[in-house]
């Protein structure tokens, strides 16, 4: 009994830290954000435009990072046979292409942008 209670414990008792930090530490950034703005200073993130929700992988070569994971978990669970299970390495391999591809235009635009800029 007791090994069943490690078993499943440890690992929830991870996660749960893990997302205490998390909250955490958003409620340290949200009071940072109050005080800034009762004393009338403007957060740095509002002078940026805001077009909308956006994730940001960047920090640690994101897109990339998805497809290898998401080519990895297809190729594990191609040992298994072809099946259903396959969608759990497919998905993040999808979705990190399309971050790659987004990340591609981004900077193909902005490189348009630099160059209109010198000229």
């Amino acid at each position: 009994m007791f090994d069943l209670a490690v078993i499943f414990g440890f690992p929830f008792l991870i996660a749960a830290s893990g997302i205490a930090y998390a909250a955490f530490r958003t409620y340290l950034k949200h009071k940072e954000r109050m005080a800034m703005i009762e004393k009338g200073l403007i957060p740095p993130d509002w002078e940026k435009e805001d077009d909308g929700p956006h994730i940001n992988l960047q920090g640690h070569g994101g897109p990339v990072v998805v497809t290898l994971v998401g080519v990895a978990i297809t190729l594990g669970l191609l040992t298994i046979g072809i099946g259903p299970w396959l969608l759990g390495g497919l998905i993040p391999t999808a979705i990190g292409c399309a971050l790659l591809i987004n990340q591609m235009i981004k900077e193909s635009k902005e490189s348009k942008q630099d160059k209109k800029d010198h000229s």
